[in-house]
């Protein structure tokens, strides 16, 4: 008896492992090869080369954690933003006196993806009771996907369509750290809330800073700390236990004084725009479009009249919207009569707030930046599917189900796998480009003038990898060189609230330009000492008529600099 019941135990021990190392490896792939030298340069695969670069910008440029200077946008201090994830990176950097893109790119994923997967395993554990329960969560929020894979092989017979319904799913978890660091702080809530019996000393400190540093983190997965903690603290109420709800109203003043440091204004990027994404999720090319339903809503809303077929038109694209992102998750809804723990009521009323929201609300600049609050919709949704399918009675249906879920989970996640094994990356700082950036770097600290990002020239560009600045608006000259640009990263600017049209006319109004007297006030009146300018980007008018000089070239790039 004896002898069977070590036999087991390390039976176990081995499928964790194996589970454990084979989610572990999906998970840093988005991320864990970026950010390194290759023959063409500096490699960056997926949003990488837009998102990760934007985190370095602002990282590269924190001196004081509580006024950070934003660096894309000279003479403007960070707002409306959640910074504390980059906070972190830049004194971790600072500490171990490693490069904040080894911090990005390979040592930070590493160690979340760890925590994730470990606390992942625990949770499903406590919550089902059953060790296959947190094999089972383990796998989900590591594989997870929409129903997008369906779409893409039945249009293009290709396996693809991860974000095809709007939403990113378990396989880039990654892609946003900051995400990554709020999950943990979830999964760390709902274990402290899971710890019946109090083995973990100070536990109230440590719910009361997840409550403070989440939104902080990531502003959308303050809402999902908060709703839960509320939630519980309200349930806990009723059956006479004040402790949790005393904790709720002690961290609010706590959470606010922090969170409005960083956001002053954060109401006012959000706008009541009601079923957004449902419409462009059949009006986009990108997306499923069906242009017939897309026509058909045009002309019954072009009527002025809403009846019947309006409405079931609506219900029809809601219903799409819901089922196509939550894919095999929304089973979990048949677990509900049988999962008793006290997590129940406020996981459950969570995920229904978090998945509304982005059904009424849009974001001022980048439209749908809202979709993020799905991202903790699906990943808390992953609970319920596992204790659903460890539940399940009956066992043949039991392993045709998690048959059919692992096995198309897995066929759906092939997309990420081919696309971050690609070679070359599909974006990249040359190494000519890194030589002039590091030549920038070492010059006295300033303001660099950049050319304002073209985006018809990716077009022209049929080879891969593209360069970075042909790529996406990005921030890749102030994350690189330390150095403070004019105007850079038109994106995450809109995404922040910042006018930066009215710059964008004056820079390109100074390369237009042929009077040299506007020009050059120009370069004085806004302290610019350096100008950047990459392969075909130039000026109408001599550097010597705007007084400046050549300090660097080479076949990519042409670095001045002022004269003052």
């Amino acid at each position: 008896m004896v002898h069977s019941t070590s036999k087991k135990s390390k039976q176990k021990r081995i499928v964790l492992i194996v589970v454990f190392l084979f989610c572990f490896f999906f998970q840093i792939l988005p991320v864990i090869r970026s950010g390194l030298l290759y023959n063409y340069g500096m490699g960056f695969w997926g949003s990488n080369g837009h998102d990760a670069v934007w985190h370095l910008s602002l990282i590269n440029h924190i001196k004081n954690p509580f006024k950070i200077n934003l660096a894309i946008f000279s003479g403007q201090t960070l707002q409306n933003y959640h910074p504390f994830f980059d906070v972190l990176i830049t004194y971790l950097s600072k500490l171990t006196r490693i490069s904040t893109t080894y911090w990005y790119f390979q040592i930070f994923p590493i160690i979340s993806t760890f925590l994730l997967l470990l606390t992942s395993f625990k949770i499903g554990k406590k919550l089902t009771k059953k060790f296959y329960g947190g094999i089972l969560l383990l796998f989900l929020n590591s594989f997870a996907n929409s129903f997008g894979f369906l779409i893409s092989l039945i249009k293009s017979g290709q396996i693809g369509g991860e974000s095809l319904f709007w939403s990113m799913q378990s396989p880039s978890n990654q892609l946003n750290p900051p995400f990554t660091l709020s999950l943990l702080f979830i999964n760390f809530l709902l274990l402290l809330i899971l710890d019946k019996e109090n083995k973990i000393k100070f536990e109230n400190i440590w719910i009361l800073l997840i409550l403070i540093i989440t939104p902080i983190t990531k502003a959308y997965g303050g809402v999902v700390v908060y709703s839960i903690f509320a939630l519980y603290s309200l349930f806990s109420l009723i059956k006479k236990n004040k402790k949790p709800f005393i904790l709720f109203l002690l961290s609010l003043p706590l959470s606010y004084l922090v969170f409005s440091i960083y956001n002053s204004s954060s109401a006012s990027l959000f706008i009541f725009k009601p079923f957004w994404f449902v419409n462009s999720l059949i009006e986009s090319p990108d997306r499923l479009f069906i242009p017939y339903l897309a026509n058909m809503r045009y002309a019954l809303e072009a009527s002025g009249q809403i009846g019947p077929r309006l409405i079931v038109l609506y219900l029809f694209l809601i219903g799409t919207f819901y089922l196509g992102n939550f894919s095999w998750r929304m089973l979990g809804l048949l677990s509900l009569k049988k999962f008793k723990n006290n997590l129940k009521y406020p996981l459950f009323l969570t995920i229904l707030i978090t998945a509304l929201i982005p059904l009424f609300f849009i974001q001022k600049g980048t439209r749908w930046n809202t979709i993020q609050f799905l991202y903790y919709s699906l990943f808390l949704s992953n609970i319920f599917l596992t204790f659903f399918l460890i539940n399940l009675r009956k066992k043949k249906l039991k392993k045709i189900l998690l048959i059919l879920i692992i096995s198309t989970t897995l066929l759906a996640s092939y997309e990420s796998l081919q696309r971050y094994l690609s070679n070359p990356a599909p974006t990249t700082i040359s190494h000519q480009e890194l030589e002039a950036i590091t030549f920038l770097k070492e010059q006295p600290k300033s303001l660099v003038l950049t050319y304002p990002y073209d985006p018809y020239k990716k077009k022209t560009i049929k080879k891969s990898p593209l360069p970075i600045a042909y790529y996406e608006t990005t921030a890749y000259i102030s994350a690189f060189s330390h150095q403070n640009v004019f105007l850079e990263d038109q994106m995450n600017l809109d995404i922040i609230g910042l006018d930066w049209k009215s710059r964008r006319k004056q820079v390109h109004e100074f390369f237009d330009s042929q009077d040299k007297h506007f020009a050059r006030g120009f370069l004085v009146n806004n302290q610019i000492d350096y100008i950047y300018l990459f392969q075909d980007q130039s000026f109408q008018l001599d550097p010597e008529d705007l007084q400046i000089d050549l300090i660097f070239k080479n076949d990519q790039v042409s670095l001045y600099q002022v004269r003052k």
